[in-house]
């Protein structure tokens, strides 16, 4: 009896201490330095100004990882080079261990410098991208801008808000990833406390018979 017992509780205890511990991050992004506007223009296949209005975090699963991608909406007011709709989708890695960058919040406007894979946008750490409000010499060094392909397009999601899923900070930026696990742990752990309160009463019982 005990010996089961102790079995079930260690299954709890493992099953908690997943819920509860996070993986550490085995690897850090690394950067060069900050690239300089020419390197930026010169490198990314679109630089533009923009306004987020929509972060939609990677869907939480058993195990999560840092490179898992964020997809941000931003409302483009300006444009560098590229062709870009008035609302501009672009990805992201959800930490910046992996290099992604988790500064983007809903409301704050970005200069970002994007690059190309697989017809979707992207950016990180190493590009350049920054706050507009901090970016005065980069703006002055990229000159006049021209507007995106549709200024009248308005976000199909509505006022700005952060989508169901997203990561952890309603809008307060990308980072810090959230490792949550599946309702599944919860059911499994119910699932060893009853079958634990079962085998109690049935030996018990049977010791009475």
């Amino acid at each position: 009896m005990r010996k089961s017992m102790a079995i079930i509780l260690s299954c709890l205890f493992l099953l908690m201490s997943l819920y509860t511990v996070k993986p550490a991050n085995v690897f850090a992004c690394s950067c060069a330095g900050p690239p300089t506007v020419e390197e930026g223009l010169e490198r990314s296949a679109a630089v533009f100004a923009g306004k987020v209005t929509k972060l939609v975090g990677p869907k939480a699963k058993l195990v999560m990882s840092s490179a898992d991608p964020v997809h941000v909406t931003l409302e483009v007011t300006e444009v560098w080079k590229g062709e870009l709709a008035g609302m501009t989708q672009l990805t992201t890695a959800v930490s910046s261990a992996s290099c992604g960058y988790d500064q983007f919040a809903v409301g704050s406007e970005f200069l970002v410098f994007a690059s190309a894979e697989s017809g979707q946008l992207r950016t990180g750490m190493c590009d350049g991208t920054k706050l507009l409000s901090t970016a005065g010499q980069e703006l002055t060094e990229l000159g006049d801008g021209y507007p995106p392909e549709d200024t009248s397009a308005q976000s199909e999601s509505g006022p700005d808000q952060l989508a169901e899923g997203g990561p952890p900070g309603a809008g307060q930026g990308a980072g810090q990833s959230s490792f949550l696990l599946k309702p599944v742990l919860w059911i499994a752990a119910a699932v060893l406390l009853a079958a634990g309160g079962w085998l109690y009463f049935w030996r018990k019982n049977k010791r009475n018979i």
